[in-house]
């Protein structure tokens, strides 16, 4: 329900926005670069907080795997 809430004048703002012309496109585009730049600086401090499995990259291949194992993806151990 929050997000029908939220959504709506969202919606009807990014439309008005766009019907503006091209300051209106600017400023759309201005205004979703700041919620994703927004969004993306909230979203790595709550990561901050929380304790997971340490991970690394694998020497070999380079992917992503839990530190202390072997590789999922080479076998080579880490």
């Amino acid at each position: 329900m929050l997000y029908v809430l939220l959504g709506i004048p969202v919606v009807v703002l990014a439309f008005f926005l766009l019907l503006m012309g091209p300051l209106g496109w600017f400023l759309a585009a201005f205004l979703g670069i700041a919620v994703l730049g927004a969004a993306s600086v909230l979203r790595e401090d709550e990561g901050e907080g929380t304790a997971g499995p340490d991970r690394v990259n694998c020497p070999q291949c380079g992917s992503r795997t839990d530190a202390g194992e072997a590789c999922d993806y080479c076998g080579e151990p880490l």
